[in-house]
């Protein structure tokens, strides 16, 4: 049984109806010239639109495949680029800051596995990628500058780090400018540089460098070890330098090279000479 479509009432086909069998006897009764012609005017006027609004539909369903396509590949790319940026980021990780010429050690690079959780961290946890002869009072460094220095050997692959935070933490330093030597503490939320004199060129914006200088610490298994950290690694920048009447040395602070909180790569420094017996 055939159903009326619901969007034409009766009287609305009829109408189509009449209107078709009057158009096409008109056309009968037209010269063979004339019928040609506005049968030709009829299908521009009646059948134009019709396939006008049929391809554009094509043309918008088609276009709508497309956009579809290119944003699944404009995706894609996107992901790969990503993939990319990240592999060079974790490679740039992995290449540790210059040494200075003539200085034969190696700078061993390691992922901080834990850190200290408190509002001014101390010790950080390293992890390398293949065992390591690790010596405690190693110089710990990221990309960076200085980060402090070995405390406890784990195992042959990890090892707790004490940061320049440290509250007894104590580094000699070097003024990069002038040469002039100092000792780098920590002071609650910041560091200062000590045993500077008063008088002595410091302005702000002085890079600190370590020093190089031999510290000694003493362990009773060894007796007393002379642990030598580098020259040269960037520590911080000067921020401030004054010279207080009532004292004999620089009131310097410093802000660290170094992020103390936010490190995925770290580099240990090793050598021949570190470490040794003296």
């Amino acid at each position: 049984m055939m159903v009326r479509s619901p969007n034409f009432s009766f009287r609305s086909e009829v109408l189509t109806l009449v209107v078709c069998v009057g158009l096409s006897l008109t056309l009968l009764f037209l010269p063979s010239g004339q019928r040609l012609y506005v049968a030709d005017r009829l299908g521009l006027v009646l059948t134009a639109p019709y396939w006008n609004v049929r391809n554009y539909g094509e043309d918008v369903f088609r276009i709508r495949d497309e956009n579809a396509w290119l944003k699944e590949r404009v995706a894609e790319l996107e992901l790969l680029a990503d993939a990319g940026d990240r592999m060079q980021r974790d490679a740039e990780l992995m290449v540790g800051p210059a040494l200075d010429p003539g200085f034969d050690g190696e700078l061993v690079p390691c992922r901080v596995v834990m850190r200290q959780r408190s509002r001014f961290a101390t010790m950080i946890k390293v992890r390398s990628l293949s065992p390591v002869q690790w010596e405690p009072w190693m110089p710990v460094i990221s990309r960076s500058g200085y980060l402090g220095r070995l405390t406890t050997v784990i195992n042959d692959q990890e090892a707790w780090v004490e940061l320049v935070s440290a509250p007894d933490f104590a580094l000699g330093v070097e003024i990069e400018r002038t040469g002039l030597l100092g000792v780098l503490r920590p002071r609650g939320d910041r560091f200062v540089v000590e045993m500077i004199g008063r008088d002595e060129d410091v302005v702000e914006g002085d890079l600190l460098i370590t020093s190089g200088i031999a510290e000694i610490r003493e362990r009773p298994e060894e007796g007393h070890n002379e642990i030598l950290t580098p020259r040269g690694f960037p520590v911080g920048v000067i921020t401030s330098a004054t010279s207080p009447s009532d004292q004999i040395f620089k009131s310097i602070i410093v802000a660290p090279a170094a992020s103390l909180d936010r490190n995925e790569t770290v580099f240990v420094v090793t050598a021949p000479d570190l470490g040794g017996n003296r």
